[in-house]
This record gives structure tokens, sequence and C-alpha cells, in this order.
């Protein structure tokens, strides 16, 4: 009976184009996750007690999942072969900022990590049609508290308090080789494309959390859709609900 509910659904997810994952399964010791399209484990990485430790260390100051994080460092590792600094906009209260931070320290990388974040919520967007959160959301935080989640790796760390894309100024000659953006509203996600796009090097690479979840379509979404509509980069959707763009060399700056 249970193999038939299985068929079912796996029929039913095929027929409307789904990938579903519901539970876990262990090969060999290692975590997979089960697909019920392909009828098939997948390897969840993410969940390899090497990477367990990485978010065990910062769980407790991150609304981000394990698959999320995992995805924002295998990128960050990729990008410690490129010249250029790091950065990460929307800290609120440092999780995924200590986890890049620690990769940077342990690497002994020649980058610093720069911070921006209001460390105080979201602004007033003006725009409560298009965006999903209200002026003070995610306010439970402070520049204090995130300087102390990360206290181990400071020494890598820059911190840049206040509203984009007023904390920008200062770094108009910086190039960057990582970008992580998690600002969840329109405006917010626009000015900072538009910032670090023309300073990312060849090669580069911006993160964009929340680009596919669909309470961000007409958000972070539209951000990233029309801003790299008139650019030869494309947009990857990731099933994390995460999007990945590459700086490509021809639209770089010499």
């Amino acid at each position: 009976m249970k193999r038939k509910i299985a068929g079912i659904i796996r029929n039913l997810a095929r027929k409307l184009n789904l990938e579903i994952s519901w539970r876990e399964k262990r090969i060999e010791g290692e975590r997979y996750v089960w697909n019920a399209v392909y009828d098939t484990a997948v390897w969840a990485p993410w969940l390899t007690p090497e990477f367990e430790e990485i978010y065990q260390d910062i769980r407790h100051a991150t609304v981000v999942s394990p698959d999320r994080c995992y995805v924002i460092r295998q990128l960050a590792q990729q990008a410690l072969s490129l010249p250029g600094e790091f950065a990460e906009c929307g800290v609120f209260k440092g999780g995924t900022a200590r986890m890049t931070a620690r990769l940077l320290s342990e690497r002994r990388a020649d980058k610093r990590l720069h911070l921006f974040d209001s460390f105080a919520g979201m602004p007033d967007s003006s725009d409560f049609q298009r965006d999903a959160h209200a002026p003070g959301d995610f306010g439970d935080t402070s520049l204090a508290a995130v300087k102390k989640v990360i206290e181990p790796y400071q020494a890598v760390c820059e911190f840049h308090p206040g509203f984009l894309p007023g904390t920008f100024a200062g770094l108009e000659q910086t190039a960057f080789a990582f970008v992580y953006l998690d600002l969840d509203i329109y405006p917010s996600t626009r000015d900072a494309l538009a910032f670090f796009y023309e300073r990312l090097v060849p090669g580069g690479i911006i993160v964009g959390d929340d680009y596919a979840f669909s309470n961000y379509r007409l958000a972070a979404r539209a951000a990233f859709d029309e801003f790299f509509a008139t650019r030869p980069e494309m947009v990857l959707s990731l099933v994390s609900g995460q999007c990945v763009v590459h700086k490509l060399p021809a639209s770089s700056p010499s």
C-alpha cells in the first residue's frame, strides 16, 4: 500500500513538474533526501558532519536554513581565488557573516568582509504593495550584539551601519569578489546591485537570498530580473530559493 501511494505521488509530481523531497535517508553513513520525481535519494552535503559543525556554530544567530548557508559558503570558497573584497548586505544577527568571516580567517585570505546593515531593522521602503516587510522588521538586533557574535573573526570585518545606499560612501574604488545580498526589499536590493555590479571583478559572484520565495517575487526577484534584463549575465535561480550571478569577463571593468 505504501509503495502504491508513493507511486501515485511520484506520478502526480511528474505531471505537475514538481520536485518533492520529504524524508531523509542514510546510505553508507551519508545523509540523503528523497526526490519523489526520480524515485531516488539525492545527496545533501549540508547535512554532512563537516558542514553541520559549521552550521551549529552560527544557528543561534541566523534565520538562514542549512542548505542556503551551504550555498553561501561554497561560493565564497570559490571566490577566495579571485582578487577583491567580500561583502554582505543584510546582516541581521550576524550568523552568515560569522560563517564567512571564519572562512576568511581560517584560510588567511588577504580580504576583508564588509558588512552593511542598519542594525536596527528594515527601513521605510514606501512601497507596501511591493515589499513584504514593514519599517522596523528584523529590529531585534544591534551593532554591539552582532560584533559580539563575530568577535573571534572581527579582524577581517569592516562594519558599515546605516541604510543603503548611503553606507557605500568611501568604497567607490573598491573591487569585490563575492557579494551576498539578503535585503528582502526592492529598493535596497536595487541599490546594492547598482553599486556592486560595477565593482565586481571578472568571475565575481553575487548570491541573492529569497529570490525565488513567492512573497519576495515583487521585491528581491524583481530587482534582480530588472537589473540584469539589460546586462549579459543570467540570473540562476536555485531550488534553495536563492539566486546566483557570475560576472562575465567581457562586462567587467578593465
